[in-house]
């Protein structure tokens, strides 16, 4: 039986993109297009992997990340985090001497903090982070070293 991964990312374009990726690599993905739904679909669904956005309106990767991490019945379940910070940070970074202010510190405090929240509350960091864009590649062996083929 195909293991099953739980993508939740509010754009669309990229959950169809990696459950085709998932899908050529024998998994069973199936997607959510936001928090409150990837939690209904978690539910019923019960998968080997969720793969969580970190930016989505409403309720955020991270509020979710420590709903699911709280519950007896998700908290074993492997989370690997999506994230468009990196990216934005590079680009900032590269524009830095063009300006005196350091615009993508307070982006970097939060990400550390949020994380150290996490450590506070006993909760482990998620499992991985992925950068966007993904590289479907570099996606499916970190998908393959969480849970297997």
């Amino acid at each position: 039986m195909a293991k099953q991964v739980l993508i939740i990312d509010d754009d669309q374009t990229i959950a169809k993109y990696l459950c085709v990726a998932l899908s050529e690599h024998g998994y069973d993905p199936v997607s959510a297009p936001n928090g409150k739904e990837g939690l209904e679909q978690a539910m019923r669904s019960r998968p080997d992997l969720i793969v969580l956005d970190v930016m989505m309106p409403g309720k955020s990767g991270f509020v979710l990340f420590k709903q699911l991490k709280r519950d007896e019945q998700f908290k074993d379940i492997p989370i690997l985090m999506l994230t468009g910070i990196s990216g934005v940070l590079e680009d900032l970074e590269s524009h830095q001497d063009e300006t005196f202010e350091k615009p993508y510190e307070p982006l970097r405090e939060a990400l550390r903090k949020k994380i150290q929240e996490l450590r506070d509350e006993g909760l482990v960091k998620p499992e991985m982070f992925v950068d966007k864009p993904v590289d479907p590649d570099s996606f499916i062996v970190r998908v393959q070293e969480l849970i297997g083929s």
